[in-house]
């Protein structure tokens, strides 16, 4: 078991499901236990992470019983290996609450007397977490090439718009020129108008400066991977461009304003991840919904209340990956 998986599922649970951490040392003071606690319904939890190994040398430690404890016991190997040993190495185990979790077949067991918000946050982790068994290796195919390649072109396009803002007009490296976005292809409604449809795409790769540049590219850096990968790369492809397309159709709707960015497009990922969550909630749990919408609404929220963004292509984009992503379906396997 590599101890990277371990801090990657506790990192998971105390940020994703507000468990926090706790401090259990071996009688003798060589090692430490690795446990959170949680507040659940009216009741302390304590969650202790063990693996074969460390199973048996569970009875070091002084582990209290002020809280209910639950064992979880990770692997990162099949379920049939070296399984005498194992059952052999558990036995103290047998009547108390434990969860297995197995990160070779992403798997979860668990006994009767577990609580099932425990195994519900434990799930949702192993489906958002980094983690990955010994036996795993990731290829070349399920690396975020679509997401990678979305970022490249922002940024190129931004480098066009910067070169010609500093040579040819009134704008810097830093800051765009209006004159050059409408050149290069921003949403102006009388251009629309005139037949120039080719600007609700254009629009989704041109942005006002640096930091509107670095903002957006950075939340799909931190979206786009785990759209890319739970949908898989045509369908992600699809989800993007419609929910830009929706958009700049309501932008141009609802807002006489010249428009750019990608925002619009990546809030149609929070869309698809949403419907994602709803769609696995036996997986993903209620946490990873309530997170979800949390970060919709407070986006949705900085952009009512600051100047000079377009919220209505952030709502746009936002219902146009939620059609998309429910009309096709995400991979069995994520």
């Amino acid at each position: 078991m590599k101890e990277k998986n371990l801090k990657a599922i506790i990192n998971g649970i105390t940020q994703q499901n507000g468990y926090l951490l706790e401090d259990i040392t071996s009688k003798k003071n060589r090692s430490q236990l690795w446990t959170v606690s949680k507040n659940i319904g009216g009741v302390l939890y304590r969650l202790i992470f063990i693996t074969k190994n460390s199973s048996n040398e569970i009875l070091q430690y002084d582990i209290p019983d002020d809280k209910k404890n639950i064992y979880i016991l990770v692997s990162d190997k099949d379920d049939g290996s070296d399984r005498e040993q194992e059952d052999n190495s558990l036995n103290y185990f047998l009547e108390k609450p434990l969860i297995k979790v197995n990160l070779l077949k992403r798997k979860v067991t668990y006994s009767e007397n577990v609580n099932l918000q425990v195994v519900e946050d434990i799930v949702s982790v192993m489906n958002n977490g980094n983690l990955h068994s010994s036996s795993q290796k990731i290829s070349a195919g399920d690396k975020p090439w679509i997401t990678m390649g979305i970022i490249a072109v922002n940024v190129v396009m931004y480098i066009v718009t910067a070169y010609l803002s500093f040579v040819y007009a009134q704008g810097s490296i830093f800051n765009s020129d209006t004159n050059v976005l409408i050149l290069l292809g921003a949403k102006v409604n009388n251009l629309i108008a005139q037949g120039q449809y080719y600007r609700f795409i254009s629009c989704m790769f041109l942005h006002g400066g640096i930091v509107h540049l670095g903002v957006n590219m950075y939340s799909l850096y931190a979206i786009g991977p785990m759209v890319e990968k739970v949908y898989g790369k045509a369908k992600y492809i699809a989800i993007y461009f419609i929910s830009g397309i929706c958009a700049s159709i309501f932008s141009y709707i609802f807002s006489t304003n010249v428009s750019i960015g990608a925002s619009g497009a990546i809030f149609g990922l929070l869309g698809a991840v949403l419907i994602f969550a709803i769609k696995s909630k036996g997986k993903t749990g209620n946490a990873f919904i309530r997170s979800i919408l949390s970060v919709i609404f407070i986006n949705i929220f900085i952009g009512a209340t600051l100047p000079n963004i377009d919220n209505f292509a952030h709502v746009g984009g936002l219902l146009g990956g939620m059609i998309v992503a429910f009309i096709v379906n995400f991979r069995t396997q994520v």
